[in-house]
């Protein structure tokens, strides 16, 4: 009977980890930053990015002016991205693209 509620128990909590998993989405945003003039500075807004609990990927530009980050929905937002982005010295277009 021990055995039987233990694994009852290990299935509940399999799928319970399988759930919430399921939950998180990954979505790709495009933000376009203005003032960006050279590597450094895109390196700068990618670096802070990146130290952005659930963004999975960074991927600035400075000649394009934009910032591609992917990132788990469940963590983080993007508005959030949009303000680490400001925390750096950078302006924001207002145009937002999500994917």
């Amino acid at each position: 009977m021990k055995k039987l509620v233990s694994t009852c128990a290990m299935i509940l909590v399999l799928t319970a980890f399988t759930a919430m998993s399921a939950l998180a989405v990954t979505k790709t945003s495009t933000i376009h930053v203005k003032g960006m003039h050279c590597k450094n500075c895109s390196a700068s807004v990618t670096k802070a990015l990146k130290a952005v609990d659930g963004v999975q990927k960074a991927d600035v530009d400075f000649e394009k002016g934009t910032a591609i980050v992917e990132y788990d929905d469940a963590k983080v937002t993007e508005e959030k991205l949009r303000e680490v982005i400001k925390s750096t010295g950078f302006e924001l277009a207002e145009e937002k693209t999500n994917n």
